[in-house]
């Protein structure tokens, strides 16, 4: 694994990034998602259009979820309308904070 350091953090959800690659690590419970630089904020992008109380279904335990459809059919990701706002507060720190260190290195 890369070495990395953690750009936001909250008790549901970490970001980190590779220091050499670049990689972004998004920790969520037991889910890991990993994204190379541009794919990082295109996910970003594509998640804040969506919007919970038009996208929650009702899942068997009487909770609405968000569900977020991955590039494997069979495997979808699905979020308390808490679990889904703190994910997009937490990327969107995160993205803030990844700039400012690549202005501080000198990539932007």
């Amino acid at each position: 694994m890369c070495n990395t350091r953690i750009l936001c953090q909250t008790t549901k959800t970490t970001v980190s990034q590779c220091t050499a690659c670049g990689m972004f690590f998004i920790w969520h419970h037991n889910i890991l998602l990993n994204f190379k630089y541009k794919e990082f904020y295109l996910f970003l992008t594509h998640i804040k259009k969506y919007h919970f109380q038009q996208r929650a279904i009702c899942f068997p335990d009487g909770e609405l979820r968000l569900m977020l459809h991955t590039a494997a059919d069979e495997v979808s990701l699905a979020f308390t309308e808490d679990e889904w706002e703190d994910m997009k507060e937490v990327l969107t720190e995160a993205a803030y904070l990844a700039k400012i260190y690549d202005i501080l290195r000198g990539k932007e």
